[in-house]
């Protein structure tokens, strides 16, 4: 037996990503999904219906914006992500809905 995997796939079709090879990786990203952009508009809605309850909201908004800019870009940048997560979580720590929006996010990126 050489030294290259002897791998096959056969039949059907591969809707996932597949990775060879010493210390290969493939991922997912679903940060574009239509599940993603519900999370992103249901948080919105909840700041703007909670914006008496969160600390600074317009900041916690501008988070929120920043969140779904990054999250558009052909390569988001994971730690930015989570730093305005982590803003929003502490601009919004009263308001356990968007709290749990702001975890369902994070869950992603994890």
């Amino acid at each position: 037996m050489g030294t290259q995997p002897d791998i096959r796939i056969t039949g059907g079709n591969v809707n996932a990503p597949i990775a060879m090879g010493t210390h290969a990786r493939a991922t997912v990203n679903t940060f574009g999904s239509p599940a993603t952009e519900q999370l992103l508009d249901q948080l919105d809605r909840l700041l703007g219906e909670h914006e008496a309850t969160v600390d600074e909201p317009a900041k916690a908004r501008r988070d929120a914006a920043d969140i779904r800019r990054e999250l558009a870009e052909p390569e988001p940048d994971r730690s930015r992500i989570l730093d305005a997560l982590k803003r929003l979580s502490l601009r919004a720590a009263e308001v356990s809905v968007i709290v749990e929006v702001i975890g369902k996010i994070r869950e992603l990126w994890t």
